[in-house]
């Protein structure tokens, strides 16, 4: 039964998780050791483990005892809740498949959004939990004609999630499990060598991935269910067209709860009420449902700690706290942010002596120093304004201060003593830099990068930082092209490791057309600047850098031996010292083929119906090209929240267009939608080759039709296949499927740039097209539908 293998898998994924908690008291025990702070073993650390192996066992067997008894009312309200769905009203039938349509990709991306707010782990590789998301949802497509559909088990699916991820971040400190679940690709070593690497520590990683992978899928298999059992219901076009309207609405409505900064509780309400309504003929589902949803939400309402207080901006996680002198500190995306200086009184505790706060002064004001005849300044990555603080206090006439995140400035208006935001001389613009340097027509005497540095990623369906693309030697030449002759550009970085330094160095040398920048290092903390003029060579005095606790060290970064691969839009995987194959990831990427197979083992007695390959070929392919869209259309018109929602929304807006126009003109052979979406993928290719179109008007316009072509003749194929095949649940469930492999392969960009992303659909949509063929000469194929 459907019902036994779906509590199996359940009690594998709360094995995983009643477990980890003593991996991690055993990582940091090791790591403890290591450095030297007590012994390995000690009789209270034994104690502590041993009554943790029994609460263990305790639990697991309770939940087992608990699932015995309740398998009896979980198999009628399972049978139950297919049978509402082949029962429904057929007046309800096409907003029913429109509303789990919505609720799978609305679900999808809070529970992505709230994993890596919960685990900036998660943060190294976003679309983990996108594949988590596809996985269930293609089984739970491809499962949509049996019997039962356990809808009744995920709220208390997510509420087990939710509630374990929340004890386990407060029960150890956000700090300590950021020390035990350190980032384990060696690849991106900027947030690997910092951090003292033991097996058990990734043991400790491993386990967390694999029961937030479990419990994942176990919540969308029952939604692709009900989704799939809806759509049978009617026409295979008509059902994907509504499948697409409802996406689109899940897409618009976080768009919406993103804008007005709304916390989890208000994501996972709107879910929880939709999933209910389609409880309201099962009494006792209702009422499970109902507490779950009830408790779940309270445990995301309460204040874990009243020291810190927490906003979910439409990037990330904001937690803002304060130092005992009164200042906020921020942590953004779960990693430490800035803390707002008061520079007044560094300066006054320098003047009496204070070498650190005369440092610290330094940190902010060393561009200004240098640059003392600058009036007209630019910062990007203003934060919480302490580099436009500097600016005004060191004398300039006119500051423009740029950050992505909105509820940082806000937080910089009324947390920054010298309000630098409210002056007359600033002009605050919440945008991406990039975006910012390409559509401004002021020049500037100095453009100031702050410590620009972001956990977080771009969007749900790629695995590119936030401020990747700022990074970049075409970013640097777009800032530089809004120099004054003779103005300065000055980029400061906290800097882990030689490898970073060494490539921001040669960046900026490429950039100012092999032209090296005066590289300065502070005494007393990591931190870089590098700073470059425009048309003159650059130089600092001497006294300056000692005013600053800084030194010149360009000889030593021009004899530097390390070696260092330069960022480009191509390849904009900044915090990758080599362009190297990514082999660290292959250990994840196994993972998650390993749990997929253990998902579809489970439940093979099933049967899961997979309708042909041509759909897994097509969903694959488009996931990489739609990848490939959103980070060109981002980087084209800014990678600010709201582009990428309206980015997200065109695309599902171009396939459900797709889907109209094979409706509507009645199109039955796919062969020259396969020729015109090969010409379409050639031409994006040829265009990446290129370097892109320029970023005129017109460009922009080319680049939208290069890009959504193919993802609009993409849609015209598969709408097409569907038109002429059978059982739109399987067709879904190989699609999703697809999206899967494709979200996997979408790693290969790391070493071999974002322009392969074409190459890779290329062969996908080949091996599509070839099993189109394959299927069509044996006959495979239904009549229209």
């Amino acid at each position: 039964m459907i019902v036994q293998a779906y509590c199996r898998l359940l009690r594998l994924a709360f094995l995983a998780t009643t477990v980890t908690p003593l991996l991690y008291l055993t990582a940091s025990r090791h790591l403890q050791y290591l450095r030297g702070q007590g012994p390995l073993l000690e009789p209270a650390f034994l104690l502590t483990m041993g009554a943790g192996v029994l609460a263990v066992a305790v639990l697991n067997g309770l939940l087992g005892r608990l699932l015995r008894r309740l398998s009896d009312g979980i198999d009628e309200a399972s049978t139950a809740q297919a049978h509402f769905a082949d029962t429904l009203p057929e007046r309800f039938v096409a907003p029913a498949i429109a509303a789990s349509a919505g609720l799978s990709l609305f679900l999808e991306l809070a529970v992505i959004r709230w994993q890596v707010s919960i685990f900036p782990i998660l943060a190294f590789y976003k679309n983990f939990g996108l594949l988590a998301a596809f996985g269930g949802l293609g089984l739970g497509y491809a499962l949509a004609g049996r019997s039962r559909i356990p809808l009744v088990l995920v709220g208390p699916v997510l509420g087990l999630q939710i509630v374990s991820q929340m004890a386990l971040k407060h029960g150890f400190g956000v700090a300590q499990i950021a020390d035990i679940v350190a980032n384990p690709f060696v690849e991106e070593l900027n947030y690997s060598v910092a951090n003292v690497k033991t097996n058990v520590q990734l043991a400790a990683v491993y386990i967390t991935l694999t029961y937030v992978f479990v419990l994942t899928a176990l919540a969308f298999i029952p939604v692709g269910q009900l989704a799939g059992r809806l759509m049978k219901r009617t026409a295979n076009l008509r059902a994907y067209g509504l499948n697409l309207v409802g996406s689109l609405i899940g897409v618009v409505l976080m768009h919406v709860v993103s804008m007005f900064c709304a916390p989890p509780a208000i994501w996972f309400g709107l879910s929880f009420l939709v999933l209910i309504s389609f409880m309201v003929s099962n009494r006792a589902a209702l009422l499970t449902t109902a507490c779950a949803s009830l408790l779940t939400l309270v445990a995301l309402a309460w204040p874990a700690t009243l020291e810190i207080q927490t906003v979910y901006s439409p990037y990330q996680l904001i937690e803002v706290m304060h130092s005992p002198s009164g200042y906020m500190h921020i942590h953004a995306a779960g990693a430490y942010y800035q803390r707002i200086e008061n520079l007044d009184e560094l300066a006054e505790r320098g003047r009496k002596g204070d070498g650190h706060a005369e440092m610290l002064l330094g940190r902010y004001s060393l561009p200004f120093w240098a640059n003392p005849d600058a009036s007209k300044v630019a910062v990007v990555g203003a934060g919480t304004g302490n580099d436009v603080s500097a600016g005004l206090i060191n004398g300039a006439e006119s500051v423009t201060a740029v950050d992505i995140d909105p509820v940082i400035v806000r937080l910089g208006r009324i947390g920054n003593p010298h309000r630098p935001y409210d002056s007359p001389n600033v002009k605050v613009v919440v945008d991406d830099a990039r975006s910012f340097f390409r559509t401004t027509d002021e020049q500037f005497d100095l453009i100031v990068y702050g410590l620009l540095d972001s956990h977080a990623v771009l969007s749900h369906a790629s695995n590119v930082r936030m401020d990747s693309f700022v990074y970049t030697v075409e970013g640097f030449r777009e800032a530089r092209s809004c120099l004054k002759d003779g103005g300065v550009m000055s980029l400061s970085f906290y800097v882990m490791t030689p490898e970073l330094a060494q490539k921001l160095y040669l960046m900026m040398k490429e950039a100012f057309d092999g032209r090296p920048p005066v590289a300065i290092r502070s005494t007393g903390l990591p931190d870089y600047v590098f700073m470059q003029a425009q048309g003159r060579d650059m130089t600092v005095d001497d006294d300056v850098l000692r005013r600053a606790h800084c030194k010149d060290v360009s000889k030593e970064m021009a004899q530097q031996p390390v070696v260092a691969d330069v960022s480009t839009d191509d390849w904009p995987f900044f915090y990758m010292p080599r362009r190297v194959y990514p082999y660290s990831y292959l250990g994840m990427v196994a993972m998650v083929l390993v749990l997929t197979f253990v998902l579809l083992g489970a439940f093979m007695a099933q049967k899961p119906e997979f309708s042909h390959a041509v759909f897994f070929f097509l969903g694959a392919g488009f996931m990489l090209i739609e990848t490939r869209g959103i980070t060109e259309l981002g980087l084209t018109f800014g990678n600010t929240w709201h582009v990428i929602g309206v980015v997200i929304s065109g695309i599902l807006f171009m396939a459900f267009l797709a889907n109209l126009v094979v409706a509507r003109w009645h199109i039955r052979s796919a062969l020259v939608p396969f020729a015109v979406l090969f010409a379409a993928l050639a031409l994006g290719y040829v265009v990446a080759l290129s370097g892109g179109l320029p970023s005129t008007s017109l460009g922009r316009i080319g680049a939208v039709v290069v890009l959504t072509c193919p993802i609009f003749f993409s849609g015209i194929v598969f709408s097409t296949a569907l038109s002429s095949a059978k059982n739109v649940a399987a067709i879904m469930a190989a699609n999703l499927m697809g999206a899967m492999c494709g979200g996997l392969l979408e790693y290969n960009s790391m070493k071999f740039g974002f322009r392969s992303l074409y190459l890779f659909g290329l062969v996908l949509y080949a091996l599509a097209a070839l099993s189109y063929l394959t299927a069509r000469s044996s006959g495979l194929w239904g009549r229209h539908t």
